[in-house]
């Protein structure tokens, strides 16, 4: 009896692990128009619909830029994706429900995907928020 106990004890992590859920990649087209970049903070990338960071705001915080990456998905334009959801609400003072994007994108893989001269470039990023 003891024995089973200890074969299914030590079975155990191999359960937990295989209940670990796959995140899902998405690609956004960087665009220097809608997403904004300081100086002082060039890893953070703010967005213009952002509420401000006295509300709360979210950005995307690099984690990687990656020069060749193999993939078939193409990107999908950030502002129309944030503009269409239902984070975002034209008739309100503050149109974006900024911590519900970051609650809902943080369960996700995301790349900002850059083209220069005919080349692309990632940067993977993390969904981000933060009141000051």
């Amino acid at each position: 009896m003891k024995s089973a106990i200890l074969i299914i004890l030590s079975l155990f992590p191999c359960f937990v692990g295989a209940q670990e859920k796959v995140k899902d990649t998405l690609f956004f087209s960087y665009d220097s128009q809608y997403i904004i970049t300081h100086t002082e903070i060039p890893n953070h990338f703010y967005i213009k619909d952002g509420s401000g960071a006295n509300i709360g705001d979210f950005y995307f915080t690099g984690v990687q830029k990656i020069q060749n990456y193999e993939t078939k998905k193409r990107e999908i334009s950030l502002k129309e994706f944030i503009r269409s959801s239902k984070f975002y609400d034209e008739n309100r003072r503050l149109k974006l429900r900024d911590y519900d994007l970051w609650d809902y994108l943080k369960n996700y893989v995301i790349f900002l995907v850059k083209t220069e001269d005919g080349k692309k470039s990632y940067l993977q990023v993390e969904a981000s928020f933060e009141i000051e």
